[in-house]
């Protein structure tokens, strides 16, 4: 199964506060949902209750967590990433989604083979309480420019924004 992990950051590599989201990108919505559509997502906790604690509808919603007992309705529980990982390949799906938050991407760093990351021309501010995106090394990950944008396309609510899309590379030796 292909491991991608998804999100979109703002300047600083902002993105979120915990506590919802800091922007309005109604096409990036719709790209989110499209490359997600149909495939299992793993979430952590606080992740999937800064979405309301609802269940993104149309796939299999994971919750990672450490806590006993957690409820997430709509969505299986798991408390390991193997664990996460076992839930989405009994699916069958060929593809799976980590879709936050920070110290998931940053765990899923080692284990994705593919990133897809929106860059926002936005600016949040960087409060050292704001969740940041992790950082993607070039030794390690490469821009698939045949599918990343080149430019922003046109403003969607808050801002522009462009696609980016990396493929680990063999060297991970570094």
């Amino acid at each position: 199964m292909k491991i991608g992990m998804i999100w979109a950051q703002a300047a600083h590599r902002v993105i979120g506060n915990g506590q919802g989201m800091l922007w309005h990108v109604p096409a990036d919505f719709k790209h989110f949902k499209a490359t997600t559509i149909g495939n299992p997502i793993i979430m952590g906790r606080r992740s999937f209750e800064a979405l309301g604690k609802r269940a993104l509808p149309g796939r299999l919603n994971i919750v990672l967590t450490s806590r006993e007992n957690y409820q997430a309705s709509g969505a299986k529980i798991a408390t390991s990433i193997p664990q996460a990982l076992a839930l989405s390949q009994a699916t069958g799906a060929q593809n799976c989604w980590i879709t936050g938050g920070a110290r998931l991407y940053e765990e899923g760093m080692e284990i994705a083979d593919e990133l897809v990351v929106t860059y926002l021309d936005l600016d949040v501010g960087d409060d050292p309480s704001y969740a940041h995106a992790p950082t993607i090394s070039p030794q390690l990950w490469a821009v698939d420019p045949d599918r990343s944008d080149s430019q922003f396309r046109p403003i969607s609510g808050d801002c522009r924004w462009k696609v980016i899309y990396y493929q680990k590379t063999e060297n991970t030796d570094s």
